[in-house]
């Protein structure tokens, strides 16, 4: 079994590991939270902008400002698209990450156990020896009184 004071190192290792996957979906998570918001104000901004244009629908309306009224819709709900794409590749990230994340989790949780069973057999030799050296001094004991 391993030594458990050359496992700590290993441990303070994973320990980083984890924190810097910690941070990454964190990071992460706020790119999709970022997106998320700029996603639905654009979505709100294209709701207004078609609301105003029924409004001006019951008026005469130039073609001209309709036609300028239909090419901004369709410029949003371009951008709109786009932006659903991006979405959608952060939340993959995101889920990359939290992968990465639990795969570092796993392996931290799998060496502090590591540890604590280095820790449970060193300290059952010990107690081991020891029972064996007082033994040994109960068995010297005896001889002697005899």
């Amino acid at each position: 079994m391993s030594d458990p004071k050359q496992l700590a190192r290993v441990l303070e290792l994973a320990d980083k590991a984890l924190e810097e996957a910690a941070l990454n979906l964190r990071s992460a998570n706020s790119a999709v939270q970022a997106l998320k918001q700029q996603l639905s104000q654009l979505q709100n901004y294209r709701w207004d902008y078609v609301k105003q244009a029924q409004q001006q629908a019951g008026t005469t309306l130039q073609a001209s400002h309709y036609q300028q009224y239909h090419h901004f819709i369709a410029k949003l709900d371009a951008a709109i698209t786009q932006h659903n794409s991006k979405l959608r590749q952060a939340e993959a990230a995101a889920e990359q990450r939290q992968g990465l994340w639990q795969q570092a989790h796993q392996r931290q949780q799998a060496i502090a156990l590591l540890i604590d069973k280095a820790k449970r057999a060193q300290q059952s030799r010990q107690e081991q020896r020891q029972q064996r050296e007082l033994d040994e001094f109960a068995l010297q004991q005896f001889v002697r009184r005899r």
